[in-house]
């Protein structure tokens, strides 16, 4: 992590007319998103009215956070979690790309707004970068505004998110391009394209199966994800820049490499390289095998040949997060409102994250106790469910729309099981995260403001319980933007690595 606060480079000219109005040229031959079709409700009569209150409070979640520093065509990007997190005013472009795809699949009121203003600042942090070579960061801060009144700041001290990771960029330029298939706005697409070419030109490697490295930079680690995102972002530009033959052959090329990641005795996806951009471990009890690869491959690719993926997702990384389950969070002394009745299901976010590691306890005289991921985090839970990657999972299932009859032995069909995982998100929606704030701004350096409580029951915590993902960080049960938005995406059988956000094959 580089400690290193990068000086602003100068706005260009014509880059910020292009962030400020997202231009005016269309591009040529481009087709607007199919029109979303009428609310398809997965749920039983009596429950669908429920459910569809669920979704509308999950996008007042997604302005609350959105408008917490700055409001109406002012160019932001919205702050990833509430204040409890400690993260200030951070927002991950993750996070705001996923919310863009969220609002584009719903489309309604100022849907299309809010998602082209989250655009205009993905594109200002990009045209503004100090290195000028197409990438965006980690994360900014966003409680104030820089010189030319954009409320986007590099993101350094004390978090220093810094860092230009494959995935980030991929889902970046995602975002744009499905803003640029949508509106026909040239400068969605030339910024889409800018970080596409970053990533083949940086992160581009023959080692092995191929594939694109983790970011720039010599003897980097390969990841199954990255390269998920890098093929749809690809097979996306090679539909709308024209360009087929270019693009699609750079998309192949992370394809390739996601294709030899999958172990098909298990029935699921590796989760990568080691630094030698070859070697995989095969050791179940060593490596970490996270739920994104295993949905995320079938809706990217579609391959009914990995489809078994999901099921794995499914069935080995069930948990159930209840007030008994050791170190739950689901217990009065963190959410006041809670009686000790309460249950929520999903997935965890990886293997590990069910067995984490034991440490030995020096001031006590039991033995050992659950180890936290790192000093900044408390003792996890191995029941905490990963509610995002429950979405992911939802998602996944009513993109394959597999039958009751063709169903592995103890479910009922991928729309059922959908339904199932969507009320579990729902009750965490309605029960977890209450009293919490955002925009207090950024205190540890004098920049703290006035926050604001966010009303009870409209997003969706990062995790039920503190969660060790076994990668060095941990997900807390706090409200979280990119939790939301895929909940909204999952809750109208969205698709993010297709362009026009369908399951039709646009």
């Amino acid at each position: 992590m580089s400690s290193t606060l990068f000086s602003r480079r100068k706005l260009l000219e014509a880059g910020a007319a292009a962030a400020a109005a997202a231009g005016a040229a269309a591009i040529p031959g481009a087709a607007l998103s199919r029109p979303l079709q009428e609310f398809e409700s997965f749920f039983p009569a009596g429950g669908e009215e429920r459910f569809r209150l669920s979704l509308q409070n999950a996008y007042l979640f997604l302005d609350t956070m959105m408008d917490a520093y700055a409001q109406g065509s002012a160019t932001r990007l919205s702050q990833s979690y509430s204040d409890e997190i400690g993260l200030e005013s951070t927002a991950f472009v993750y996070d705001n790309a996923v919310e863009i795809m969220a609002r584009l699949l719903r489309g309604l009121g100022q849907d299309l707004a809010r998602a082209k203003v989250l655009g205009n600042g993905l594109l200002y942090a990009q045209q503004t970068d100090p290195a000028a070579d197409g990438r965006v960061r980690q994360a900014y801060f966003v409680d104030h505004a820089d010189s030319q009144g954009v409320f986007i700041v590099p993101s350094g001290f004390p978090f220093f998110f810094l860092g230009s990771a494959t995935g980030d960029m991929a889902w970046t330029g995602m975002a744009l391009a499905q803003l640029a298939n949508r509106t026909g706005i040239a400068a969605y697409l030339d910024g889409a394209v800018r970080l596409g070419n970053w990533i083949f030109n940086n992160t581009f490697d023959t080692r092995g199966a191929g594939g694109y490295n983790f970011t720039a930079g010599a003897n980097q680690v390969k990841s199954t994800e990255h390269n998920i995102d890098v093929f749809a972002l690809f097979t996306m530009l090679a539909r709308l820049t024209g360009d087929a033959a270019t693009w699609t052959g750079r998309a192949d090329h992370a394809r390739i490499f996601v294709d030899a990641m999958f172990y098909a005795p298990g029935g699921f996806f590796f989760t990568g390289t080691g630094p030698d951009g070859v070697s995989v471990n095969p050791n179940l009890n060593q490596d970490n095998i996270p739920e994104d690869v295993q949905d995320w491959s079938f809706q990217a690719f579609f391959n009914p040949g990995h489809a078994a993926s999901i099921d794995w997702s499914k069935t080995n990384l069930a948990v159930t997060d209840t007030p008994q389950t050791y170190n739950s969070d689901l217990v009065p002394a963190f959410s006041n409102n809670l009686t000790g009745n309460i249950r929520v299901s999903g997935v965890t976010f990886a293997t590990q994250s069910m067995r984490p590691p034991l440490a030995e306890n020096e001031q006590a005289e039991s033995a050992c106790f659950i180890a936290p991921s790192d000093p900044f985090s408390s003792q996890p839970s191995p029941s905490a469910v990963w509610l995002e990657g429950t979405g992911h999972l939802a998602a996944a299932l009513l993109s394959r729309r597999l039958p009751p009859n063709r169903d592995i032995d103890g479910f009922n069909g991928d729309v059922d099981t959908a339904r199932v995982l969507l009320d579990n998100i729902r009750v965490a929606q309605n029960n977890l995260g209450r009293g919490q704030h955002v925009g207090g701004g950024q205190p540890i350096i004098g920049l703290g403001k006035p926050a604001q409580t966010i009303p009870d029951g409209l997003g969706v915590v990062a995790a039920t319980s503190e969660l060790n993902t076994g990668f060095g960080f941990s997900y807390k049960r706090f409200l979280h933007v990119g939790a939301t938005a895929w909940y909204a995406i999952a809750g109208q059988a969205g698709n993010p690595f297709r362009l026009g956000l369908g399951n039709d094959g646009q």
